[in-house]
């Protein structure tokens, strides 16, 4: 058995995920540097496309900096109240330089901040993403270099508020098997046809296999 499975039970595991919210409200208590390096460091060991890890995160505690980043932190004519009241921001941010792998930098990134809004939940701290970001206003504020590009955004702080758990849809409607529509584990598993031109032919011809 792993070492991970020796400190953790599936329940536990389960329990974490379940018991995370999306917070809005804090309180105002500074969050500790140790807690800031906890969170670093989990989001340093998400999984990555070839294990590039194109990742940096910039901790935002400067109150006027915040309130600079916060002003940004909108969507068309809507701010998000919490960005500016929250004492800690997270702003994650990926390499793109790389042609081949910039396709995979927003999932890769957002691995990262999963993990890292995992480990605040067990540290007592709350986060919420935001992703209706004017990036390049933020980008400019934060003297971001043109090959980095701004992800999304973390608020993270000590909850003031305790919402409820939000209403998930049931497994039985976001759950097929083996093919899309199948609903039972025993049905159909009879596949499509591809649709596509020569070149696709062409290049499914000689793939070869890597381990990355």
């Amino acid at each position: 058995m792993s070492q991970v499975n020796d400190q953790i039970s599936p329940e536990a595991a389960m329990a974490l995920l379940k018991g995370r919210r999306s917070i809005r409200r804090y309180r105002p208590d500074p969050v500790p540097d140790q807690m800031i390096e906890q969170l670093l460091e989990a989001g340093r060991w998400a999984p990555s496309a070839s294990n590039r890890q194109p990742w940096h995160f910039i901790v935002v505690r400067d109150q006027a900096i915040l309130r600079e980043v916060a002003q940004h932190a909108a969507y068309y004519f809507i701010r998000w109240a919490h960005v500016e009241e929250a004492p800690l921001l997270i702003v994650l941010c990926g390499e793109a330089r790389n042609r081949i792998y910039r396709q995979f930098l927003h999932e890769d990134v957002g691995l990262a901040g999963s993990h890292i809004m995992l480990q605040a939940h067990a540290l007592g701290l709350g986060t919420c993403w935001i992703g209706g970001l004017d990036r390049k206003a933020i980008a400019d504020v934060l003297k971001v270099p043109d090959h980095v590009e701004v992800i999304g955004l973390l608020t993270v702080g000590f909850p003031a508020e305790d919402p409820e758990p939000p209403e998930r849809k049931p497994l039985a409607e976001i759950v097929h098997y083996d093919i899309f529509g199948n609903r039972e584990a025993d049905g159909d598993t009879t596949p499509g046809l591809l649709r596509s031109g020569p070149l696709s032919v062409l290049l499914r011809k000689f793939r070869f296999k890597i381990r990355t």
